[in-house]
């Protein structure tokens, strides 16, 4: 949350201070904002990996849901979008945190390949989790 409450209170300051036009938000449900918070509250699990940089990753994550879940809370369910690009080939409408959840991915993914990686002493070999999977659902391996 040390990473993820200052990025979140960025994104939605520029979301306060820049005017967005009517057809840049983007509509959201009930059942995207259930989901969103399911899996903000999964990552305070992830950030327990016991890495230095798995948790910052999940603290940028973490701050894209923030961000978006509380301005569509605050807007009738819509985010507003007041980062717009234009190109040749169409208009790209985004906010910060769209940024921060797209990068957050990106980092996240990276540190707990590379800790797994590291930490291969860890995982179960192949027939370990043969077995589990087994048990569990109740076959012979």
């Amino acid at each position: 949350m040390a990473v993820a409450l200052p990025l979140a209170a960025v994104d939605l300051w520029l979301k306060s201070a820049y005017p967005t036009e009517p057809w840049a938000y983007h509509q959201r449900s009930v059942g995207w904002l259930l989901l969103s918070l399911c899996l903000l509250t999964s990552l305070m699990f992830v950030a327990r990996v016991p890495s230095m940089l798995v948790p910052p990753a999940a603290g940028v994550l973490a701050a894209g849901l923030l961000g978006n879940m509380l301005s569509a809370s605050w807007n009738d369910m819509r985010v507003p979008n007041p980062i717009v690009l234009s190109g040749g080939r169409g208009i790209i409408a985004l906010n910060l945190a769209d940024v921060w959840a797209l990068v957050g991915i990106i980092l996240l993914v990276a540190t707990i390949g590379a800790w797994l990686v590291r930490n291969r002493e860890l995982l179960p070999t192949h027939a370990e989790a043969r077995a589990r999977w087994a048990r569990a659902f109740g076959r012979r391996s």
